[in-house]
């Protein structure tokens, strides 16, 4: 079910499948929104209560012209406290994993699991916009389309990149979502300010919750040599390494991700 949330004076978009004893909280990546996340929610909708959401700036939430990672983080635990959750367990994908470890960081008495995909401990821009500019192209000037084309090529393994050519996978619901709500010029350079230079490993000693990173062999995007950094400055956090797979692991390998996911929130 779509609800508003009035959190931190504007308005969170989230869809609640309001059933399960368990709360898993999914957060988006970059230019997503919630609907890009429905494969995940998929996966766990019949063993957990999914919460899925926009984050400010993106999709049917408040777009503010500025905001930073700690607003982000800052929304998640007001997300929590307004559901009247006890605990989450937290999956961020991408740039929702960057904002899932700020959130931990800043508290970690209303997480149990954290789950971070595909991540990386800091950054002086996204990566998408540093993997744009290497191609000499503007984030805030190019079209959803263009940009998805640049983002496969350094998301998919081999044999993805294949399927996708031969029609046999398809990246566009998850890249783009159901809602396909496309940023605007202004919301994707207040969308690219908000990672700007942020850096989460000064303080992985605040992370009490359990942790498990997860990084997939051909993912450039975040090359897997991050997340392995990132895991290694958590304490007792697990790392999971996915072979045949890309940035967009999730539907390249899903019953494996599913598996790894699945294994570390039933410990």
């Amino acid at each position: 079910m779509k609800k508003f949330l009035n959190i931190n004076d504007i308005e969170i978009c989230i869809d609640d499948t309001e059933h399960g004893e368990n709360a898993l909280l999914l957060i988006h990546g970059l230019t997503g929104d919630k609907t890009t996340m429905y494969p995940v929610r998929d996966m766990f909708k019949d063993e957990y209560r999914v919460i899925t959401i926009d984050t400010r700036g993106h999709g049917e939430s408040t777009h503010p012209k500025e905001y930073t990672i700690d607003d982000h983080a800052d929304d998640i635990h007001a997300i929590i406290k307004e559901l009247n959750l006890e605990k989450v367990d937290i999956i961020g994908y991408s740039m929702g994993s960057y904002i899932a470890l700020r959130a931990a960081e800043a508290k970690c008495d209303d997480i149990k699991h954290l789950v971070l995909a595909c991540t990386k401990p800091n950054g002086k821009t996204s990566s998408v916009a540093r993997i744009l500019k290497e191609a000499n192209l503007d984030i805030t000037q190019i079209s959803q389309e263009e940009m998805m084309g640049v983002i496969l090529k350094a998301s998919l393994a081999p044999s993805s990149f294949e399927k996708v050519a031969k029609g046999e996978l398809n990246v566009e619901e998850f890249l783009s979502g159901e809602e396909s709500i496309e940023l605007n010029e202004e919301e994707k350079a207040a969308e690219d300010a908000s990672l700007a230079n942020f850096d989460n490993s000064n303080d992985y000693d605040k992370v009490t919750c359990k942790t498990l990173v997860i990084a997939a062999k051909y993912d450039g995007i975040n090359p897997p040599e991050l997340g392995r950094e990132v895991a290694d400055g958590i304490k007792d956090a697990k790392y999971e390494f996915i072979e045949d797979a890309g940035h967009l692991v999730v539907i390249e390998q899903p019953e494996q991700f599913k598996k790894v996911i699945s294994d570390f929130l039933n410990e």
